[in-house]
């Protein structure tokens, strides 16, 4: 058992580094990822890999091909805005849902998140271009996790969360751009309108917290 868990715990954290790369755009789309080398870099066997590579196939973020191994997913314009849309209409519902059953745990624990972010430093000091840290990437994601968190059901939770892999990928995937929006006041408004209970402002600040960020990645594509 012991073994076992040792093994499941190395997968895990292989999965994470990997899942973090390909969206940090280390990779590009399509790039094949092999086995071996994998297990090189990281120093653990060939089957931790592979199970790490098959769970980032269930996430969408890898393409399992039997003939020719792993790959990063591909890129198309015309995914984004599936991607954009099915966001807009599950996580709206999500969010709705989460705002009508939550408690006051989960109220403190969207206060507390956004609190983590609004601290964070989102981008690498001394960098040419923008590179956002890992660390605030993290918490953005916690954040926005949380704010659906008290929905009750499971499966429209499963789907938010692959749409926000995948919108990720593409956010990462767009060329590094000088920042033109406030994001930190969109994230404050978002929680002050979630806090308060208000679903219809909260999926309105939502809708068009995602909207500009698809249309900057629009634009610079």
């Amino acid at each position: 058992m012991a073994k076992r868990n040792g093994s499941s715990t190395l997968s895990e954290n292989v999965t994470k580094k990997l899942r973090y790369d390909i969206l940090d755009g280390q990779y590009e789309p399509g790039a094949p990822l092999t086995v071996s080398e994998l297990a090189k870099g990281f120093e653990v066997s060939v089957a931790v890999v592979r199970e790490a590579l098959t769970r980032l196939a269930t996430q969408g973020l890898v393409i399992q091909n039997p003939n020719h191994g792993f790959s990063v997913k591909t890129a198309s314009e015309e995914e984004l805005k599936s991607i954009i849309e099915a966001r807009l209409i599950n996580e709206s519902a999500a969010l709705r849902l989460s705002i009508a059953h939550g408690d006051l745990t989960w109220e403190s624990n969207v206060i507390a998140v956004h609190h983590k972010l609004s601290q964070t430093p989102e981008y690498e000091d001394g960098h040419p271009k923008l590179v956002v840290r890992e660390e605030w990437s993290d918490i953005h994601r916690q954040f926005h996790y949380e704010l659906i968190a008290a929905c009750p059901n499971p499966v429209l939770l499963d789907i938010c969360r692959r749409l926000w892999d995948l919108s990720e990928f593409y956010r990462h995937y767009s060329p590094p751009q000088q920042s033109v929006r406030d994001g930190r006041a969109e994230h404050k408004a978002l929680a002050d309108a979630v806090v308060s209970r208000d679903g219809d402002r909260a999926v309105e600040i939502f809708k068009t917290h995602i909207q500009l960020t698809a249309d900057i990645l629009f634009d610079h594509r």
